[in-house]
């Protein structure tokens, strides 16, 4: 047998403050079982205790009232389930990511130390597929893998080939310097063949590197950046060109799956000069 209970008790029993109590009633998820006309007083009755708990429960855990709202209107199992389940995910991905910020600000307790792995290649001239933006670095992401995805496309329509072939980046220091400047995306020219529109022919220059690999994604490679940068301005001679990057490990059919990235920053020649 139920019973009616003044809003005083009925936050001792739920957890809930008179404040919430409030703002639960008026948007509608918990409203009392009765309202004094005269004082204003609002009364919940014992049965509503349980209702209470699922709000705070839900709350405290991060659900939204839209979905709290769908969860205590259906008496379909299948759907209140289908809620549970989505925030559940949600609230795994979101512990993922605090994991990650964790690990990230823990590597961030030890100084950057420049790595060994540190080679020196000479990168021969090559002819390419391009194509050059610029960009808003907020927008670099999205940017790269529409033109990666259109760079493989104008190579499959134009020759038919499906070879896996090493795309590439040049980014301008503008870029890192303003949040804003030239970014070009490039890939092997495919041998007599032209290009479509929006997609350039041209030659990249030979040119002088110091080379890390960032191994996966794209997390963390701040990190791979300064250490490179560390070693080629303590051991080399930086040159002011831009950062080219090679994307290691994709395929013709999943460009963006790469597993490794290049770092490649421009140093002046460390090569004698061929005798004469």
């Amino acid at each position: 047998m139920s019973a009616r209970v003044p809003i005083g008790d009925f936050a001792v029993m739920t957890g809930l403050t008179r404040k919430a109590l409030r703002h639960y009633h008026d948007i509608g998820i918990l409203t009392p079982a009765h309202i004094d006309l005269h004082t204003g007083y609002r009364f919940y009755d014992t049965g509503q205790v349980d209702h209470a708990h699922i709000i705070r429960r839900f709350r405290s855990l991060g659900m939204s009232i839209p979905d709290i709202k769908a969860l205590l209107s259906t008496e379909d199992a299948t759907a209140r389930t289908e809620i549970i389940t989505t925030h559940l995910e949600q609230m795994e991905a979101q512990l993922q990511q605090t994991r990650d910020t964790v690990g990230a600000l823990r590597e961030l307790l030890s100084p950057v130390q420049p790595p060994a792995s540190v080679s020196v290649r000479r990168e021969p001239a090559l002819a390419v597929w391009s194509i050059s933006a610029i960009v808003e670095l907020s927008d670099i992401d999205s940017w790269f893998g529409v033109t990666m995805t259109t760079l493989h496309r104008a190579v499959f329509t134009t020759t038919g080939a499906q070879a896996d072939v090493v795309p590439g980046g040049l980014y301008d220091r503008e870029l890192f310097l303003e949040s804003r400047g030239g970014a070009r995306l490039f890939l092997p020219a495919p041998q007599s063949a032209e290009p479509p529109d929006g997609v350039r022919a041209e030659v990249l220059p030979a040119a002088e590197f110091a080379v890390l690999t960032h191994q996966g994604g794209h997390e963390g490679i701040d990190r791979s950046y300064a250490a490179l940068g560390t070693y080629a301005n303590e051991h080399l001679i930086s040159h002011q060109g831009p950062i080219r990057e090679h994307y290691v490990g994709g395929t013709f059919s999943a460009p963006m799956a790469f597993t490794a990235t290049e770092i490649c920053w421009p140093i002046f020649s460390t090569t004698p000069p061929p005798p004469r």
